[in-house]
Formats: structure tokens, sequence, C-alpha cells
């Protein structure tokens, strides 16, 4: 039962940090001027 939970524990890691390195490396391109990346701002304008 241990390492039932052991190595199923090691293949979520291994799952979850390859997607990651995988959303890193090949995320798209920057489309005018937005980047998917950046962390979001709003800007408010008052008259």
């Amino acid at each position: 039962m241990r390492s039932t939970i052991l190595i199923s524990f090691t293949f979520f890691v291994l799952a979850t940090t390859a997607f990651a390195v995988n959303l890193v490396r090949h995320h798209p391109q920057p489309l005018n001027g937005i980047d998917p990346l950046a962390p979001i701002t709003v800007k408010i304008a008052l008259s």
C-alpha cells in the first residue's frame, strides 16, 4: 500500500513538473503587446 502511494505521488510530481516546463518553454508569443504569462493589470481612468 505504501509503495503504491509513493509511486503515484512520484508520477504526479514528475508529470506536473514536465507540464510546467513545457508551458514555460513553449508559451505563445505575445500578440499585439499581450503577454499571456504577464501579471494582470487594470487601469482605471477617473474624469
